[in-house]
């Protein structure tokens, strides 16, 4: 096949995957969910809908690219029933709109589930012509993305959120609700798609789209502290699952596929570890001798010029100390037309940021503190 025709295949079985065109609807469902959150809580929202569409496309492209070099010279190939199954379970994990759930290893082990069980459906016998190693090999490089999807961006763009303490205080955090999108080139023989009206090659060029979802509310510490053990999580499984391929690909026996259920148990044990490691630190974003604390600030505002971060509390406005929103504006109002602020990281070192204060600017500063939501009826979760 050539270079274009093989580009061209390519490019028409991911416009003709359900996978992609679910994950963006569902990206844009992300994005109107944390505006709608947004504005109850803060009366503002952080960004538009349109930045997170473009956090589902754009690092799962780069990605996706990777690992594909990687799937073209292993040669992997599959069969048209193997996309199949694989593309159903992971749309019906889309359409369930559970972001946390969007993982290849789940479909991976439904497919695995039907090979070991021997499954007597004749229409899905072709998948007992996958080897065992390209399963595996599929399942590696669907979690060394993981891996690098959540080192890259898995702390970026995060949405300011709300929960009650166990005392019934609210606390902040910072939300990740992230869906990513990798495509990935797989080759299907041209005899498994002899109900296409041309001729094709022994080989075919597919792409298989994987979701793959990132969920985590980070209240405990700054999210650059509490994604490494996110991170030694997906580590450890990507790593368990080179191994597995490794066997495979020298013994190609189906009991390796007894891996990918241990592999999926251990991937939600080792994520619900790191959650509850989370929730027993001391809140960072709680209000208290520290100031009043930055859950957020909005791009283009004051704040953001004077250089103010989530995770760190105002002080003192001025020589006056203030441990809460309402404070904090009155404070200003008596300090006009100078503001003098001394902020305090969670380490208790503290610095000081100044600027020239105007009568409009107590609306416009897009400072996000930990406060109580601005619609009192909003639902707020309680921490566990």
């Amino acid at each position: 096949m050539g270079t274009l025709e093989a580009i061209g295949f390519a490019a028409l079985s991911l416009a003709a995957s359900p996978a992609l065109w679910l994950g963006v609807l569902l990206s844009f469902w992300i994005g109107a969910r944390r505006i709608k959150r947004e504005r109850n809580l803060f009366r503002s929202r952080t960004r538009g809908k349109r930045t997170d569409v473009l956090e589902t496309l754009l690092p799962g492209l780069a990605i996706g690219a990777f690992l594909s070099v990687v799937s073209v010279l292993l040669g992997l190939t599959v069969t048209p029933v193997f996309l199949i199954v694989f593309t159903a379970v992971a749309s019906l994990i889309l359409l369930a709109g559970v972001v946390r759930l969007s993982n290849p290893l789940w479909p991976l082990t439904a497919i695995a589930v039907l090979l070991i069980a021997g499954v007597a459906i004749p229409s899905l016998g072709e998948l007992g012509e996958v080897s065992v190693f390209t399963i595996l090999a599929i399942t590696a490089l669907s979690l060394i993305g993981e891996v690098l999807l959540v080192r890259m961006r898995g702390t970026k763009r995060l949405s300011p959120s709300l929960v009650l303490s166990k005392r019934g205080r609210f606390i902040g955090g910072l939300a990740a609700n992230k869906l990513w999108l990798v495509p990935l080139v797989l080759f299907v023989p041209g005899e498994s798609l002899g109900f296409l009206p041309f001729d094709l090659p022994a080989v075919v060029p597919v792409v298989l789209v994987m979701p793959i979802g990132f969920s985590f509310l980070f209240t405990g510490d700054l999210p650059k502290v509490l994604v490494r053990p996110l991170l030694a999580g997906r580590f450890a499984t990507a790593g368990l699952s080179l191994l597995l391929a490794l066997g495979a690909y020298f013994l190609d026996r189906v009991e390796w596929l007894y891996g990918l259920p241990v592999l999926l148990a251990l991937h939600l044990f080792l994520h619900q570890r790191a959650k509850r490691l989370n929730r027993q630190k001391t809140p960072l974003f709680s209000n208290g001798e520290r100031g009043v604390v930055i859950l957020g600030t909005l791009a283009g505002k004051p704040a953001d010029s004077m250089g103010l971060v989530a995770g760190e509390a105002i002080h003192k406005v001025n020589g006056d100390f203030v441990d809460s929103e309402r404070a904090f504006y009155e404070a200003i109002q008596r300090h006009k037309p100078y503001l003098r602020l001394e902020v305090m990281n969670h380490n208790g070192d503290v610095r000081f940021a100044q600027r020239a204060f105007y009568e409009q600017d107590h609306h416009e500063l897009g400072i996000l503190f930990v406060n109580e939501p601005a619609h009192q009826r909003t639902k707020i979760k309680q921490l566990h």
